[in-house]
């Protein structure tokens, strides 16, 4: 949704720690691969499967080279993926901890955007459900 304030290399960046994310959970659903792809679409780069960089290099390089909003834009997006399924598990929050570590943000600030996330999706679904119980009488 904000990528496109992202630099080039900040891009590709993002789109293997969204790669990295979407994996989290030892496998890539229907509904990351989409997202993965929308990213990609989004930031007008190629998309990817794999990430050449290791987390720990991709957060740093990030870290590194954003800004403060820029790195909000990326936690949230990274959050996103991870949200797919409507819901955040252990392992999924300490990766989303760690990305917030480094880039500086607070633990208070990372729960209050991972609950702005948790009701987008759950309002994007709601409207979803309401198109489709609707298509039938169009």
């Amino acid at each position: 949704m904000f990528l496109e304030i992202l630099k080039d290399d900040q891009k590709d960046l993002f789109l293997q720690l969204a790669v990295i994310a979407a994996k989290e959970n030892g496998y890539v659903d229907e509904a990351e691969s989409e997202m993965l792809l929308k990213f990609a679409n989004e930031m007008k780069i190629a998309p990817r499967a794999e990430a050449i960089l290791s987390l720990d290099e991709i957060i740093d390089g990030l870290a590194k080279s954003c800004d403060k909003r820029e790195k909000k834009v990326v936690l949230f997006e990274a959050a996103g993926i991870m949200n797919t399924d409507g819901e955040y598990d252990d392992k999924e929050y300490e990766f989303l901890k760690k990305i917030a570590a480094k880039f500086e943000i607070s633990e208070e600030e990372l729960g209050a955007m991972m609950g702005l996330v948790s009701d987008y999706v759950a309002l994007f679904n709601e409207i979803i459900i309401t198109v489709i119980d609707d298509e039938n009488e169009i």
